[in-house]
């Protein structure tokens, strides 16, 4: 029986040649959108992925956690990881509004993640 420890796991993995993965804890943090925006929702969240998940796959998490907030005119936030930008999201039902990448979407987040910390902030802003 295995005790559940990550050298535990990686051993029965090695046996059956599957590869034991680990999670990513990536910090996300977002600039406040208007003056009360820190009493309307959280600036920041802590996202678990499996370490071989890929851009377009931390994009969706963070657009679909309810956690970025949007004001006129402001209608993409930025998302940088170590000053260096990964993507823009829109705002949610903007018309023709998609994620755009400035990294591969297919790309592992580890090759871009420096810390693991995401910040979100607007355009100029950083």
């Amino acid at each position: 029986m295995v005790n559940g420890t990550p050298t535990a796991l990686r051993s029965v993995a090695a046996h059956y040649h599957w590869r034991y993965k680990a999670n990513m804890r990536i910090e996300v943090t977002r600039e406040a959108c208007c003056s009360q925006d820190d009493q309307l929702g959280p600036l920041n969240l802590q996202i678990d992925l499996p370490e071989d998940s890929s851009i377009w796959e931390l994009a969706r998490e963070i657009g679909e956690a309810k956690f970025l907030q949007f004001s006129s005119p402001r209608n993409v936030i930025d998302a940088y990881c170590a000053g260096k930008l990964l993507f823009s999201i829109p705002v949610v039902g903007a018309s023709g509004a998609t994620v755009s990448y400035a990294v591969g979407r297919d790309d592992l987040v580890c090759w871009h993640l420096k810390e693991p910390k995401i910040s979100c902030v607007w355009p100029g802003g950083l």
